[in-house]
């Protein structure tokens, strides 16, 4: 059997999804056999990886889902391939191999009902998530939270999810750039400002970033993201005095502001995941999670805690408790370890 994978994700930039997609699919090149596995992606993608082993394919001009069900989906049917999608969405006839990251639009949807837009999108992945309890050979996921859930929810069986993780060793290749302190205001110093990365969606909680800077004007903010036209709280609720908002921004210059801050905050409400938490502490930073969901899990004994709901916190008395080694995290993911679980699911 030979599989092509869903080369959407080449289309989009970087975040978690894609990440996951782009690095299990890279370290997955070193061990598989040549042949052995296709990326199919739209003709519009630019700056395509090269890879040894697994060929990339384009194929079909159309964007985003209809890509997906009118280019990519003909093109798996002609040359007999069964699809892997690793970023969830997937042609609704090659629901093959999917990885379904978290279960957030049936446990929280309606925090992303804020616009027609957002109310569509909610619909539609709950109609693919169905389709692929059905109909998907196997399903991965990536937190034994998300497998629970899915099995709770959609009750499909724990025999048919497997548990691939996310992993940080990307951010070993790349170099800081140190140059993003002289975009940012005077004010803020390395060593003393409190970094947060994410897109701006409901779930990410950005308004505790907020609600904590009201608090305390003494100390500093920096918020690094993609501001999505759909979510409540956007890039101009971000702007106090004590709240630098950034926009989006290459891996160089988040390693460096990573690397230079008093601690990374990770307040969201719902993960399925959570990589950037684990990319900081690569970087040396302490980190501050929210108890919500898996990050418990994923960060165990190696982070602060703090309630997703509760603004009323003493942020340097938090980061003067102790905790566990970052090793303790950072030891437990790794891409090479997580590629050859995938190649093993898929060989089966």
């Amino acid at each position: 059997m030979k599989y092509a994978f869903n080369g959407r994700f080449l289309t989009k930039k970087m975040t978690g999804q894609e990440r996951f997609a782009f690095e299990l699919i890279s370290h997955l090149d070193k061990i598989c056999e040549k042949g052995e596995f296709y990326v199919v992606t739209s003709e519009l993608a630019k700056d395509l990886p090269h890879w040894d082993n697994i060929e990339i394919i384009q194929t079909g001009r159309l964007k985003r889902e209809a890509w997906e069900q009118f280019c990519l989906g003909p093109y798996l049917r002609k040359h007999q391939l069964k699809c892997v999608n690793l970023t969830t969405t997937f042609p609704l006839l090659h629901p093959d191999v999917v990885c379904l990251h978290d279960a957030m639009v049936f446990e929280i949807g309606r925090m992303c009902m804020g616009s027609v837009y957002g109310i569509l999108g909610l619909f539609w992945k709950r109609f693919l998530f169905r389709i692929a309890k059905h109909s998907a050979l196997k399903i991965i996921t990536v937190s034994e939270y998300s497998k629970d859930k899915l099995n709770s929810i959609l009750n499909i069986p724990k025999e048919k999810i497997s548990v691939v993780y996310n992993a940080w060793q990307h951010l070993e290749t790349v170099v800081a750039d140190e140059s993003i302190y002289d975009k940012l205001p005077e004010k803020i110093h390395k060593g003393e400002y409190f970094f947060s990365l994410s897109s701006l969606t409901p779930q990410k909680n950005f308004i505790w970033i907020m609600e904590v800077a009201k608090r305390n004007p003494q100390l500093q903010f920096v918020v690094t993201g993609k501001a999505e036209g759909f979510t409540k709280l956007g890039a101009d609720k971000l702007e106090m005095s004590n709240i630098y908002f950034t926009g989006y921004l290459t891996d160089e210059e988040i390693k460096a502001l990573m690397s230079g801050c008093r601690a990374f905050i990770h307040p969201a409400i719902y993960e399925g995941f959570g990589i950037p938490p684990l990319e900081a502490l690569s970087c040396g930073a302490e980190v501050i999670v929210s108890t919500a969901t898996c990050l418990p899990e994923i960060y165990g004994n190696s982070a602060h805690y703090i309630d997703p709901q509760n603004y009323d916190i003493d942020l340097n008395k938090l980061l003067s408790e102790p905790i566990a080694p970052a090793s303790e995290v950072l030891d437990k993911y790794n891409w090479a370890k997580e590629a050859d679980k995938l190649l093993t699911i898929l060989r089966e």
